[in-house]
């Protein structure tokens, strides 16, 4: 909690980031999504690292269509694949 009050005051979305790498790591995958979009709108990070953690949050909470959209923000770079395995990953759920 106090990271996510340091998160919130801080003048770019690194905390935020970070944080929310920690609570997906929890298994806290709302608050992990709730944090990547504030180091979204913060910025000072990599948009598609932020996006594709942010879709990987998304999907293992259940949320598919939030998910997908955010997946497909990470259209260039490295991650791109890895987004692309998290859409494919989406669409074999039940």
């Amino acid at each position: 909690p106090a990271a996510e009050k340091s998160a919130a005051g801080a003048a770019n979305g690194k905390v935020a980031a970070s944080t929310a790498d920690a609570y997906y790591g929890y298994g806290d995958y709302a608050k992990a999504a709730e944090l990547y979009r504030l180091a979204l709108q913060k910025g000072g990070v990599d948009a598609n690292t932020i996006n594709l953690r942010l879709g990987m949050s998304l999907a293992r909470s259940g949320q598919k269509d939030a998910a997908r959209q955010a997946l497909a923000a990470v259209s260039t770079g490295p991650r791109a694949e890895i987004a692309k395995f998290w859409t494919l990953w989406l669409d074999g759920q039940a």
